[in-house]
């Protein structure tokens, strides 16, 4: 049996108009926000194909910001994944439990990096499988397999946590259970009527 974790708006913080208000200032946070990161450059970030100076570069037509502007932002993004205290102390209640947790996340080299050397809850997993790691992004079916594969899982003994619909959406299509997470509360009620809490 194994609980797999979602990172990004489960484990730890991320807010994209945050982070941008934080180094720009609040005014047309949201639209500059949108412009950078809801972008398929982003995407490849994630993916581990596209380097952040080389987005920052390619950003400046539709941001109107220079590069280094652009840099600015895209560096304020690792430092901004706090954890989440509430779930880190129920990951603690898991481990103590004796399930094994293991962390799925989309997520560029950058913010892995920074997140294992900051990060206060690794302890709690016996693994992780990150998308620019391996070339694959949830929803795509091969990063489930290569999951199961690596930590030698069948996916019938997997549940599988995470903020995004068809994250979710594909992981029960290979077997898995899913719980779409919403909050800390919803996510404890979902895995005490699992069974797993």
């Amino acid at each position: 049996m194994a609980l797999i974790f979602d990172l990004g708006r489960v484990i730890v913080s991320w807010d994209p108009v945050s982070i941008v208000s934080r180094v720009r200032g609040p005014q047309g946070a949201e639209e500059l926000a949108r412009r950078l990161f809801d972008h398929p450059d982003w995407l490849d970030v994630d993916r581990g194909t596209l380097s952040l100076h080389t987005m920052a570069q390619r950003a400046e037509a539709r941001t109107r910001l220079s590069a280094a502007d652009n840099l600015a932002i895209l560096n304020a993004v690792p430092p901004s994944l706090v954890p989440d205290p509430a779930m880190v102390a129920l990951l603690g209640e898991l481990h103590a439990r004796g399930e094994r947790l293991i962390a799925l996340s989309n997520m560029g080299h950058a913010s892995i990096d920074y997140l294992e050397q900051h990060g206060n809850f690794w302890h709690f997993f016996s693994g992780k499988v990150v998308s620019a790691r391996v070339r694959m992004m949830k929803p795509e079916p091969d990063i489930y397999r290569y999951l199961l594969v690596a930590h030698d899982l069948q996916a019938g003994e997997c549940t599988f946590i995470d903020d995004s619909p068809a994250n979710v959406a594909a992981a029960e299509r290979i077997g898995m259970r899913g719980i779409l997470f919403e909050s800390e509360v919803q996510c404890r009620q979902a895995l005490k009527e699992a069974g797993l809490l």
